[in-house]
């Protein structure tokens, strides 16, 4: 019996005697050390090359304004026109702080959240989790534009309409696996050299991460990593093509 024989008995035979329900109980803390240890061989195979504070020994939300202000200097993001996208807009800061960062009237901002907190179970949040109403936001800048539902129902038709231009800032803060690989899959053909994406709970290893190793694996994504925060949680990568 050859080694490929013997793979296929096997797998045969987990579904013969359902040995899922030994397994189950124990997948969710072996696959969580599977995809750190993925994350881990990542970070040795790609270095930052801007800003990165990684080594903290603490954790301060604050930390993703630095990361902010250093791609946004080092980009020249606050100089020109850009076509920024939030997924996962929830209370607004991001959105705000880049609205004040860039003046420049040709911008363009666009917000895509449910509105109504996680459609789904997210580690130990409950769906539903995190909401913040739409009208709460306050934002009256002409240059901003919100998109209220599921990613699934609202990104479609709204690349339908998409016409690029602009240098894209990509901000992934859906926290979710399934809303981050869904989100990256639909843009990946407007994706130019230079766009930039940025994660907001990237060392998440079986969500933001995961999709992203997914996304730029399948897809055969080039890039580079140009700033990290608070051990890798927040996250800048630029496209290269």
């Amino acid at each position: 019996m050859t080694k490929l024989d013997l793979i296929r008995k096997a797998k045969a035979l987990f579904l013969k005697w359902k040995l899922d329900v030994l397994v189950s109980p124990f997948s969710a803390g072996m696959l969580n050390a599977v995809y750190m240890s993925e994350m881990s061989k990542w970070r040795k195979a790609h270095p930052v090359k801007g800003y990165n504070d990684f080594y903290q020994p603490t954790w301060d939300y604050q930390r993703r304004i630095k990361l902010y202000e250093a791609i946004c200097a080092a980009e020249g993001l606050d100089r020109k026109a850009i076509d920024y996208f939030e997924f996962g807009v929830a209370t607004g800061s991001s959105f705000k702080w880049w609205l004040a960062r860039n003046a420049d009237p040709g911008s363009r901002f666009f917000g895509f959240d449910t509105f109504e907190g996680l459609p789904e179970k997210w580690g130990p949040y409950e769906k539903g989790a995190m909401a913040s109403s739409l009208e709460s936001l306050n934002i009256d800048d002409p240059r901003a534009t919100f998109y209220k539902g599921l990613f699934q129902d609202t990104l479609i038709p709204f690349l339908e309409r998409y016409k690029g231009g602009q240098r894209k800032l990509i901000h992934l803060d859906a926290d979710l696996f399934s809303a981050t690989i869904f989100s990256l899959s639909q843009l990946y053909r407007f994706l130019e050299d230079g766009d930039i994406l940025m994660f907001d709970e990237f060392a998440v290893p079986q969500h933001e991460f995961l999709a992203f190793k997914i996304f730029t694996e399948s897809f055969y994504i080039d890039y580079e990593v140009i700033g990290a925060a608070n051990n890798y949680f927040f996250l800048a990568v630029k496209i290269k093509k």
